[in-house]
């Protein structure tokens, strides 16, 4: 998918050399909100929830091609969240009858603190209308290609997995926002997208889990148009 976007980047530069065609570029700052649910199916289901909020940052290059419609190109960081939390894990012993586990006060407790650094690339198009002078509100929809850092989700439940380094995948975006244009070049707004990541694994260990990463940022943009 990075491929992808890449590749239509380039495609469409040879089209604004021989095209009329206005070039905005924006840069974008505010907070991101992480809900993760992960959960691990293994002889006892342990699971894990969290809504914590980053900073974000992102800029962002858009061709208009119409009044009303524009290709954008962005990079989101999406900034990390430290999810610090205990994990309790049984003490057990075999027997020839089955498993035995020991009363919880011989659980043995592990202190976790996980960060969860995420980013995306993200391919759209923007559909925009005016509602007065100068004033304007806007929808996007579009592919976002997210990336971890070094850790997923995953490992909030499965802290002795090995750590799921730039795991990433593709999900679709959306966004609404409002524009106010202050001269014929700058104009200020505020935008609020969201996607959702939801991706299943499984090892050799035959333990499998899943995830659930809701993203919603709710941004200040600044913009200028060339």
């Amino acid at each position: 998918m990075k491929n992808i976007i890449i590749g239509t980047a380039l495609f469409l530069l040879p089209l604004y050399s021989y095209a009329e065609l206005n070039v905005v570029s924006e840069f974008l700052v505010g907070k991101t909100e992480n809900k993760i649910h992960s959960t691990i199916k293994n002889e006892i289901l342990e699971d894990y929830s969290a809504s914590l909020k980053s900073d974000s940052f992102a800029f962002r290059l858009g061709v208009n091609f119409t009044e009303n419609f524009t290709f954008e190109l962005a990079k989101h960081k999406h900034g990390d969240t430290v999810n610090n939390f205990t994990i309790s894990v049984p003490t057990f012993y075999p027997d020839p009858n089955g498993t035995i586990y020991l009363p919880p006060e011989s659980d043995t407790v592990y202190e976790a603190n996980i960060a969860i650094d995420l980013e995306s690339i993200r391919i759209g198009i923007k559909g925009q209308i005016e509602l007065f002078e100068n004033a304007s509100i806007n929808t996007r929809i579009g592919f976002a290609h997210w990336k971890y850092d070094k850790f997923t989700p995953l490992q909030l439940t499965y802290v002795g997995a090995a750590p799921g380094s730039e795991e990433s995948g593709n999900d679709v975006y959306y966004a609404i926002g409002a524009e106010y244009k202050f001269t014929d070049n700058f104009y200020l707004g505020f935008e609020y997208s969201f996607f959702t990541i939801n991706e299943r694994s499984e090892d050799k260990s035959l333990v499998s889990g899943s995830y659930e990463h809701d993203v919603k940022d709710l941004s200040l943009v600044l913009g200028w148009a060339f």
